[in-house]
């Protein structure tokens, strides 16, 4: 089977060894022809994963049609502000048995809608076998080959057992879904939560508060995804609660880390200009914060993260104010 990952990043890199490692005919696809050679004749990505020794039968190519053409499976791994240009230019090469599976996380910014509907609207007229990847998956560590699991959702069971089979390997277990909103939306929230728990971190707020966090956050991305006609039960699975913990307590979460600066002090527009890496979590809070204000939705700590970075209020002062609001009951949704 053929499979073209589109994004060389951390990401993209870590797939396509475990595309390879499954016995693949897998195919990097690399934006800039000097990094293509660059990665042909160091077998390492040294600048986004370094360490990791690509497959020797992992193809790597700068040229789309090479690395998709006759392509099985395409697997999307770049920023989700990248996606719908992405899509548009693979057009020539996906036909109706082609499997289209979504890697990136987030929500597109101009528009507010998942990456699926833009996958739909750009080529869902060519291929109805969409897919949406997603779980608790720091790329440094798949890369390494440490155990890992992970989760494919599509409408079709047959179109995720497809990438299922494809993609499973010794140390990477790869589960179905057919909650694709769900799956996507948890993705998108959970770096919500992890900005807010890596402030957390920053002041020192011990463990207490941090598991409080996510318990509460846990809830918050529910209540969200599940107005958006998601599936309650996908946020105790893989996509929601695994990617929410392994976001928020890693090393390697770059949405935690970022949370972290701006507990020193830094703002979101100075971590985006001194930042070769996508904070992802920082466009989701305007996004799911609009919608949900438009819909009437309570989201606290969303709504607490908007202020720290969009009208600069300080993250000491958000704290105290969500610890200040009216008592509840738990469960009340």
């Amino acid at each position: 089977m053929k499979i073209g990952i589109i994004g060389s990043g951390s990401w993209g890199t870590a797939l396509a060894c475990k595309s390879a490692q499954a016995g693949n005919e897998a195919w990097l696809y690399c934006r800039r022809e000097e990094q293509a050679e660059r990665l042909k004749a160091d077998r390492e990505n040294k600048e986004y994963l370094s360490g990791v020794s690509l497959p020797d039968n992992l193809n790597i190519s700068h040229e789309l049609a090479k690395a998709a053409g006759k392509s099985n499976i395409i697997l999307i791994v770049t920023p989700s502000i990248y996606v719908r240009d992405t899509l548009v230019n693979l057009k020539p090469y996906v036909t109706a048995d082609t499997t289209v599976v979504i890697c990136s996380k987030g929500i597109e910014r101009q528009t507010g809608k998942r990456l699926s509907e833009v996958a739909n609207e750009e080529i869902g007229g060519i291929t109805q076998k969409l897919a949406i990847l997603s779980g608790p998956n720091h790329a440094e560590e798949i890369g390494r080959d440490l155990p890992a699991t992970t989760v494919v959702a599509a409408k079709s069971l047959a179109t995720a057992e497809e990438v299922q089979k494809a993609l499973s390997t010794g140390n990477f277990r790869v589960y179905v879904n057919e909650d694709m909103t769900g799956v996507e939306l948890a993705a998108t929230t959970k770096n919500i939560i992890a900005l807010a728990a890596g402030i957390a971190d920053g002041m020192a707020l011990g463990d207490n508060c941090k598991s409080a966090l996510l318990t509460r956050g846990l809830h918050e991305m529910t209540k969200f995804g599940v107005a958006m006609g998601a599936r309650r039960e996908t946020y105790a699975g893989l996509a929601g609660m695994g990617d929410l913990i392994a976001t928020c307590m890693s090393r390697h979460s770059r949405n935690r880390a970022a949370g972290q600066k701006l507990a020193a002090g830094e703002t979101m527009d100075y971590i985006i200009n001194h930042s070769n890496m996508v904070v992802e979590g920082f466009f989701a809070v305007k996004t799911v914060y609009e919608i949900a204000k438009a819909k009437t939705l309570d989201l606290p700590i969303t709504s607490a993260l908007y202020e720290v970075l969009y009208h600069q209020k300080a993250p000491q002062t958000a704290l105290m104010e969500l610890m200040g609001r009216n008592l509840k009951d738990e469960m009340f949704l």
